[in-house]
């Protein structure tokens, strides 16, 4: 390992906080990234880091070196995306983030029709509910849907994230369909959980247009959407879905639309995550593959017979909407 690289290391270092991350994400021993270092402070002739049995921190010459280090990752990345840019076609790795449900309904079709037309490109689709470290885990792509908190990253709108209030007809033949926010509120629901968000209320508008919160009785949670969706199917409660993840279930007649009338506002917005301005050619010709397996309205609400007139959105083509994190 030469001292650029030893330079990285530092930065991987610095951001995951150990040695033992830093060791997971290069697939290294830890004594290996621990030598590494060490050989980076003797060739440098500072002390980078503070070491004890339980914590490392930066020196002040350790905080210097490492925003050299993102600066010669940053130099590095860019290198490569105007190298590739200068090809005819795209070549590569391609590395992709998205929470289950959405990479199942979005990624998986996008990487199909991707590697129809550069099957050169190796393509990697990781499905996870964190939030990944885009610039440092060497993501190209990541799908997102809420608020952006990361300054750091570009971000670009893909679609916004609308609602639907469903129920089987079973469950509704025994309970009654709902009428009212009182009476929706006692019904079982079925709600999203996961370490770093939970969904067990309900988005609506009121009559002044303001954003208000239904708490649901939530009876089971799940960190998983499509968990959420088979579960109000088999009728064990009501539960909001994301459009994205409706096919033909109501259609079909598997899922009913309920309240229909009453004001949702979007859920967050689907957004597209990446980590420079000058991305690689492989990376732009996967957004546009993406965009437009989407359209604009989005595709797949039209699997969902009168959506566009449902929740309030005929009082615009997007509907209000309200940004956060997922």
């Amino acid at each position: 390992m030469d001292q650029p690289s030893r330079l990285l290391l530092l930065v991987d270092v610095a951001e995951l906080g150990s040695f033992s991350e830093a060791a997971k994400r290069r697939e290294l021993d830890r004594s290996v990234v621990s030598k590494h270092i060490a050989r980076l402070e003797q060739e440098l002739g500072v002390r980078l880091l503070n070491r004890s049995t339980r914590s490392l921190s930066l020196t002040q010459a350790g905080f210097a070196m490492v925003q050299q280090g993102r600066e010669l990752r940053e130099w590095m990345y860019n290198t490569q995306a105007l190298a590739e840019n200068l090809q005819q076609a795209p070549s590569g790795r391609l590395k992709i983030s998205a929470p289950g449900i959405l990479g199942r309904c979005l990624g998986f079709e996008a990487m199909r029709r991707f590697r129809e037309h550069y099957p050169d490109v190796e393509v990697d689709l990781q499905l996870e509910e964190r939030r990944v470290d885009v610039i440092g885990e060497g993501y190209d792509l990541v799908l997102r849907v809420g608020d952006i908190q990361d300054s750091t990253l570009v971000s670009s709108p893909l679609a916004p994230n609308h609602l639907l209030i469903g129920a089987s007809p079973e469950f509704i033949e025994r309970h009654g369909e709902p009428r009212d926010l009182a009476t929706l509120s006692r019904l079982p629901a079925l709600t999203f959980s996961s370490l770093e968000f939970q969904v067990d209320y309900l988005p609506y508008l009121d009559e002044q247009g303001r954003e208000q919160k239904l708490p649901l009785n939530s009876q089971m949670r799940t960190s998983e959407a499509e968990v959420v969706k088979r579960g109000v199917m088999a009728g064990m409660g009501i539960g909001v879905l994301p459009a994205f993840a409706i096919r033909d279930e109501v259609k079909e007649g598997k899922i009913v639309p309920l309240m229909t009338d009453l004001p949702l506002p979007a859920f967050g917005i689907i957004t597209l995550l990446y980590p420079h301005r000058e991305m690689p050619l492989r990376t732009r010709r996967f957004i546009e593959i993406l965009r437009e397996m989407v359209g604009t309205p989005p595709k797949w609400e039209a699997y969902i017979p009168g959506f566009a007139e449902m929740y309030g959105k005929a009082a615009g083509p997007l509907g209000p909407v309200a940004d956060r994190s997922a």
